[in-house]
């Protein structure tokens, strides 16, 4: 990076950008030294360290480094024996502690800035030093009197002293012959003893020392010979005086040149942390991003909506710099390499081009210094190790150099200088000579270049070098664009076209004589005429792509947009469905409790009705009160079924087809109950199902039979799924009444003989033992339990049932 490229891209203006906000002298120092980077790693970092820093301001705000004193040249002093610090710099020193301390601690607590938060944790805590020196030191600059014993003890014998002699002094003052002897009635100082301005005619008449006389010679300060004594003990103490301020003043300054390596370490992070926050304020100033450094040995670079930051308003407006135009800065995207290092751009003249050289350039410098780049997330640039930018017009008298040769000798100290992976910025290249030859010039450049494996963006309105980028396979074309009814640029750059420099147009738009742009019509030549033609041509058909283009990308965005919405509704309603069938689900198995509870109470009232009947045995009638209970169910069941505008979606899938015969091995479904079992045993008009590994005998009436398919999935849903509440593994009879007892017993016994309980626990207590009797004759031939006993763990308070398998 030579010093031409800095200043053809402008670079020391983003510097002055950045001293701008630097507070510090070593944060200002470090601005003043920033330069590129080569390295892919190093570039990554200090990018990365100032997108903390913009996370950091975001986060902290802006810190104070401005007020931290510069203490670049009180270290060496303080370091050399037998030396003293001023009590001002001594001030200073306490107040780097302070401030530096501070600011070092908030930001070693800043999450946000994990980097930063390391660096600054290493600056020590230096507080006790600034505490010892505020303590010794007044904010005046003066040694305050408690600094040490000794000076305390000495200025309270001077004020002592001074009192007595002012005391003495005021006695002549007040004297009779006062006014005759004395030019002024006051008391002042003469070689650091007091005096009194006595009239020299009365020279004699105040025994005493002269110390001289005014200007004028009016006047003789005479010191009295009563003060002679107290002015000797005044002189003596100030001597004292001033050797204990010293001797303080050096004890301070060694404590400093102690820790003057932790003092110069401070200021090194502190001068860090500062260029860091200047290059996060510069980032928010130009609204910057954080670009992507390609990888090593990838030549590729896509800016994309670049700005140059000289014409970025705010920026302008910071570094009082006039204003180059009225209008906001068009953005511009930039894409090279990815296979084609090399891009030429044309198109007309004010349209742009040289504005985007120079944006890529000084991007590029900016993103190698670790600064963020004016433009849009997502660009992309890669580390060069040199930046060429031939730009502008280099003429110079005094070297004897025109234009065209200024050109080619920076050309040539390019080639002299070359190292890949490199950018060279050509801007009219070959213009300023025979245009047939610039033309050829410039195409040759450009290829040695890109021969060379250099990355080359280059400006041209040379036919022949537009033709060299459409027929070179690795090198790309763009052109910025213009307004065709008035030949205004619109300073958009449109990649892969050639564009044309509307030299003619220009000129009429510009306000030439029209006689005088048709006269240049007729004097083109025809080949180029045809160039021209073709041109315009290719621009036509190029246009009507581009919208074409853009008219189908609106479509396939409202055909997307479209689609979406559409499944969206679809998870809509999906999820409302759901909801439907969920509340559904809660409504069945809200009946269905209140129906067991219904049940219940019918089994109850007929166990109650055959209590009364005592001619007849206590089984039979418990059977005629289970067919009751049955019948009870099915009724209730059916009335769960009656259609409400629920349940379609939910009802069980079944083939039921009542011409089928009931016969031992057909799968048949209870209807009354919902279930679905293998018919094992038919006995007169009651049939044995297997169901879920347990024996029902039912009505035969209650049967349909069903087909396998629909039998097979009923079998595994289980009847009204959801609405069956779990069979309880034990029932508490504990303070009820045989006749409240044994119908729930009954019911849990029919409950846990469709379902998969083995065993149940019945807890009736002790008491008189009458409950425990009844559920034991209860129990004894029920037709689902296989044995009962005892409960070893109740020790007869429980009966432990076994059902049948």
């Amino acid at each position: 990076m030579n010093a031409n490229t800095f200043r053809t891209l402008e670079f020391e203006t983003v510097r002055a950008l950045l001293l701008s906000h630097a507070g510090s002298a070593a944060g200002r120092d470090r601005v003043r030294t920033l330069s590129p980077l080569t390295a892919p790693h190093e570039v990554r970092e200090a990018l990365e360290k100032t997108s903390e820093g913009v996370s950091l301001l975001r986060t902290l705000g802006r810190q104070p480094y401005h007020d931290l004193p510069d203490l670049t040249d009180l270290l060496p002093t303080a370091r050399v024996d037998g030396v003293h610090l001023e009590p001002l710099a001594l001030l200073d020193v306490a107040s780097f502690i302070e401030g530096g301390c501070e600011i070092a601690q908030r930001v070693a607590r800043a999450e946000v800035a994990p980097g930063l938060a390391r660096e600054a944790s290493v600056v020590p805590d230096m507080t006790d030093l600034a505490q010892l020196v505020r303590r010794a030191i007044l904010p005046t600059g003066e040694v305050a009197d408690d600094a040490s014993p000794k000076l305390q003890e000495t200025r309270r014998a001077l004020t002592r002293l001074r009192a007595q002699l002012q005391s003495v002094m005021e006695g002549f003052l007040r004297g009779k012959d006062a006014d005759r002897l004395l030019q002024d009635k006051l008391v002042t100082t003469r070689n650091d003893r007091y005096v009194l301005l006595l009239k020299a005619e009365h020279r004699g008449q105040i025994p005493g020392i002269i110390h001289g006389g005014s200007g004028s010679g009016a006047s003789l300060f005479v010191e009295p010979m009563p003060a002679v004594e107290l002015n000797n003990d005044i002189v003596s103490l100030q001597e004292e005086e001033r050797a204990e301020v010293v001797r303080i003043l050096r004890d301070l300054t060694s404590r400093v040149g102690a820790r003057s390596r932790d003092l110069a370490r401070t200021m090194d992070v502190l001068g860090e942390l500062d260029a860091v926050q200047a290059r996060a304020l510069a980032a928010r100033d130009m609204n910057a991003v954080c670009p992507v450094i390609a990888e090593k040995g990838r030549l590729d670079l896509d800016l994309r909506d670049a700005r140059h930051p000289l014409l970025i308003p705010a920026l302008v407006e910071r570094l009082g710099l006039p204003r180059r135009t009225s209008r906001e800065p068009v953005p511009v995207s930039i894409s090279v390499g990815f296979g084609k290092p090399v891009l030429v751009i044309s198109g007309p003249n004010t349209g742009g081009k040289t504005v985007a050289l120079k944006t890529v350039g000084l991007l590029a410098l900016m993103a190698q210094c670790g600064l963020h780049v004016p433009a849009a997330e997502g660009s992309v640039l890669p580390v060069f190790k040199r930046v060429f930018a031939d730009i502008g017009d280099e003429q110079s008298i005094a070297a004897n150099l025109s234009t065209f040769s200024a050109h080619l000798a920076g050309i040539v100290e390019m080639t002299r200088d070359l190292q890949t992976p490199a950018l060279v910025l050509l801007d009219e290249v070959g213009a300023g000579t025979d245009p047939a030859e610039g033309g050829a010039l410039g195409t040759a450049v450009v290829d040695h270049f890109r021969a060379k494996g250099a990355m080359v963006v280059a400006t041209t309105h040379h036919g022949l070098l537009k033709a060299y980028a459409q027929s070179q396979p690795d090198v790309a074309c763009a052109s910025f664009g213009y307004d065709p009814a008035t030949y205004e640029p619109t300073y958009k750059l449109a990649l892969g076209v050639a564009g044309r420099s509307l030299a003619l147009e220009m000129a009429e738009r510009l306000g030439l004589d029209h006689s005088v742009v048709a006269d240049a019509r007729t004097r083109l030549d025809q080949k180029d005429a045809q160039a021209e033609a073709l041109l315009k041509q290719l621009e036509t058909e190029q246009a009507s792509l581009r919208r074409d283009q853009a008219q189908l990308a609106h479509e396939q965005a409202e055909l997307h947009e479209e689609r979406t919405r559409q499944r969206d509704v679809e998870q809509a309603m999906t999820v409302r469905r759901r909801k439907e069938i969920e509340a559904f689900r809660k409504e069945l198995d809200r009946r269905a409790e209140l129906l067991a509870r219904q049940a219940a109470d019918a089994i109850a009232a007929a166990v109650r009705k055959v209590e009364e009947q005592a001619a007849r045995p206590m089984k039979t009638a418990a059977g005629k009160a289970r067919g009751e209970a049955v019948t009870a169910i099915r009724q209730a069941r059916e009335e769960a079924r009656a259609p409400e505008g629920l349940g379609g979606d939910e009802a069980p899938a079944e083939s039921a087809s009542s011409d089928m015969p009931i016969t031992v091995g057909v799968r048949a479904r209870v209807s009354s109950l919902g279930v679905v079992g293998e018919v094992i045993a038919l006995t007169g008009d009651e049939v044995e199902l297997a169901v879920g590994g347990k024996r029902l005998r039912v009505p035969r009436a209650e049967l349909v039979a069903v087909a396998a398919a629909a039998a097979r999935k009923s079998h595994v849903e289980g009847p009204a799924r959801g609405m069956r509440p779990a069979v309880p593994a034990e029932i508490n009879l504990v303070g009820l009444t045989v006749d409240e007892a044994l119908p729930r017993v009954d019911k849990l016994l029919d409950d846990a003989a469709l379902s998969d309980r083995k065993e149940l626990r019945v807890i009736h207590g002790f008491g008189a033992g009458r409950l425990r009797k009844a559920v034991a004759q209860f129990l004894d031939g029920h037709p689902h339990v296989a044995s009962f006993r005892v409960g070893a763990e109740g020790r007869g308070g429980v009966t432990v049932v076994e059902l049948k398998e």
